[in-house]
């Protein structure tokens, strides 16, 4: 994308270089940490930092551009001193030949002074070069958000796709205001389907991002409570997900979970829908064949049988989100079957270690009461002497958060578990409520830090036993992990 093109997107002025250069728009960075040579990096400002005060290490590193918030005098006086300051002349030394793409055309930045746009505020720009850059192409794209499994549905359909098509995904869960159109701007000519993960905690956002992305096909995995601090109760998640079809039209795909009480009410509209799960009245229904500690065998509509090489039934449902979508492009069944099987776990969703004997099942990337449901019942059918859970804080649920975390100690003790680790504030909660409900009190610890947990872990847990570890991102439990690894 020109430069020009640029600055009439974002409303921007140009304060040096040439607006005839080409922008390659996958090179626009915003961690000045990551900039190589060539790259182009746009700043971004959080609670704990400027990204603005890394305008000179961005240059410093090779980049040949950057957009920046400063204005009038400031951004005229300031930013030659900031470049100046890091020893760097207003031109790169470069050939002629090497200042030209390969089209002839002009290289941002290469043997010209460095490029810098002036926009009012740099987030809104990414999103907007984002949003004109997706409506250039002519592709599907796929709209994956619900309360839990978005990133795996997001890469077993990615997965399977990918057998036939040229696919474009998130990077991780880069599902946000910023990864979402830092993903767009990936799009190239020979990519086929876009598939985007989008998250929310807030009222609005997923409009927000479907505004940006535009997607034809919508995936709802399903509802729960997760954010209920923001987002209040049940009925306000739902309707945060379904902000993703105010951008759909008559001719747009919904895919849903037909067993979700919510998902479940929603109608034929504009848009054909199609339903997954184990009821009879979904397209798509599973019945369960067999289940193994990290391998699922089951149904589809009673005809073809689909090997999961995952833990968690709940990874069914995943599963058959992407079959509906690999089905509706056209995927044999074979295909689909082959990649799925191929599927692995995302980083820290049940991953399974080994370490010392001892089976550890890593779920460390977040927590909430439907994702702890699941991976209870995950480690119940796991083979083992004896089931240890690890349990911190589930963060964001609001009022209810309370009830919640006692919710986890009642379903540890139903669940017949042989001892309960928490960890957190909250999970006092969680313990104090295992302890009610009937679970010895030498069964029980609540630790102050990750160190604690690993010393209970490794007195308590012998060759043979499994270990859950869980909670929200914050509490970063994978801490817990690393201890143990490294005794």
């Amino acid at each position: 994308m020109k430069v020009q093109e640029i600055l009439k997107i974002t409303k921007g002025k140009l304060l040096s270089g040439d607006s005839t250069a080409e922008i390659d728009l996958a090179t626009i960075l915003t961690d000045s940490r990551n900039i190589k040579t060539g790259e182009f990096f746009l700043p971004l400002k959080g609670n704990n930092f400027d990204g603005e005060e890394f305008i000179g290490e961005a240059f410093k590193k090779g980049a040949v551009g950057a957009f920046t918030i400063r204005q009038g005098a400031r951004a005229q006086a300031c930013l030659p001193r900031t470049i100046s300051a890091q020893g760097l002349p207003a031109r790169l030394s470069a050939s002629a030949s090497a200042s030209q793409g390969r089209d002839g055309k002009p290289r941002a930045g290469v043997g010209q002074e460095k490029i810098i746009i002036q926009v009012k505020n740099t987030t809104k720009a990414l999103q907007e070069i984002a949003h004109e850059h997706r409506i250039r192409f002519d592709i599907p794209v796929i709209g994956v958000t619900g309360s839990n499994g978005k990133t795996t549905v997001k890469d077993m359909t990615a997965k399977v796709l990918s057998s036939k098509y040229k696919v474009l995904k998130n990077e991780g869960t880069k599902n946000n205001h910023i990864g979402l159109p830092q993903t767009l701007l990936k799009l190239k000519k020979y990519h086929e389907i876009c598939i985007l993960e989008m998250g929310t905690n807030h009222k609005g956002e997923i409009r927000s991002l479907a505004d940006i992305a535009r997607p034809n096909i919508a995936v709802i995995t399903n509802i729960g409570p997760s954010h209920l601090e923001f987002l209040k109760d049940l009925k306000g998640i739902f309707e945060s997900k379904k902000e993703i079809f105010e951008f759909l039209d008559e001719d747009s795909l919904v895919i849903l979970n037909g067993d979700d009480k919510y998902l479940s009410k929603i109608k034929n509209n504009k848009f054909k829908i199609m339903r997954f799960g184990f009821n009879k009245v979904n397209d798509f229904r599973a019945s369960i064949v067999s289940t193994e500690k990290d391998k699922i065998v089951f149904l589809l509509n009673n005809k073809s049988p689909f090997v999961l090489n995952l833990a968690g039934i709940h990874n069914i449902y995943n599963a058959l989100a992407a079959i509906a979508v690999a089905r509706h492009f056209e995927l044999d069944y074979d295909s689909i079957k082959k990649g799925l099987a191929e599927c692995v776990p995302a980083y820290m969703r049940l991953n399974i270690k080994n370490i010392d004997g001892v089976v550890v099942i890593d779920d460390a990337y977040n927590s909430n009461p439907l994702s702890m449901r699941a991976a209870l019942e995950t480690i119940k059918s796991y083979p083992a002497k004896s089931r240890w859970i690890v349990s911190a804080d589930m963060l964001e649920l609001g009022e209810k958060e309370n009830y919640f975390h006692r919710g986890v100690g009642e379903a540890v003790v139903r669940g017949g578990f042989d001892g309960l680790v928490t960890f957190g504030k909250l999970s006092q909660q969680t313990s104090s409520a295992a302890l009610k409900s009937g679970m010895a009190k030498n069964r029980i610890w609540h630790c102050s830090n990750h160190e604690e947990i690993a010393a209970v872990l490794r007195k308590v847990a012998k060759a043979g036993d499994v270990v859950l570890i869980k909670g929200s991102r914050t509490m970063k439990m994978e801490k817990v992990l690393e201890i143990l690894k490294d005794k």
